[in-house]
């Protein structure tokens, strides 16, 4: 058997978890196939996850995480808030283009949990959806000087109602172009929410 650190054991079931769900749909993600898509004895899952909910939830932040670094990458070299949320969008666009897979199980277990009400952590997934989408306008806004004029907490909602939207129309067609011309538009919506910094905040903010 293979000698593998808890951590890298962790992440080999998660990316296990992905590609069978992927391939065949959540319902096929039981503990017996997970493990034997990564190659593990069963008794390897339990020792990683006291549960399968606690993997589903492992699977959502991975992803999660994944897109809010691509984002904040591609947000760097931005000199307004717009072009920072639009360059952030667009590299989720670039993400999912890439890895069309992880985000349809993203929203196939959203989907799938709403409906049967078996996952004990399914109500936090859009939290952790929420939570980063504040954090990224968090970002974009540091990153360029600027202030929201509303809450990061409720703009994150449309924001995350646009990523929604972009991935379910772009694994629909797959047009780019159009899923490029809506993160445009969401760009321009929420950003006329902020203001630039005066010269005295700035101060103060440092």
């Amino acid at each position: 058997m293979r000698r593998i650190p808890p951590q890298q054991r962790r992440e080999e079931l998660v990316a296990a978890a992905i590609r069978v769900m992927a391939q065949r749909g959540v319902p096929a993600a039981t503990t017996r196939a997970i493990v034997a898509e990564a190659d593990m004895p069963l008794g390897a899952f339990s020792y990683i996850f006291g549960t399968q909910d606690e993997l589903m939830h492992a699977v959502i932040e991975t992803v999660t995480e994944q897109e809010r670094f691509a984002a904040q990458a591609g947000s760097i070299a931005a000199t307004s808030v717009e072009a920072a949320i639009r360059n952030g969008l667009n590299a989720y666009i670039d993400l999912l283009v890439a890895h069309p897979e992880r985000e349809l199980v993203s929203l196939e277990l959203g989907l799938f949990a709403a409906r049967h009400r078996t996952m004990k952590e399914t109500p936090t997934q859009w939290e952790t959806y929420f939570s980063s989408g504040a954090q990224m306008l968090q970002y974009a806004a540091d990153l360029t000087r600027t202030r929201w004029t509303a809450p990061t907490a409720e703009l994150a909602r449309p924001l995350v109602a646009f990523i929604d939207g972009i991935t379910l129309a772009w694994l629909a067609d797959r047009d780019t172009d159009a899923a490029r011309r809506t993160a445009a538009f969401a760009a321009a919506s929420i950003a006329s929410h902020s203001r630039p910094l005066r010269t005295q905040e700035v101060r103060d903010a440092h």
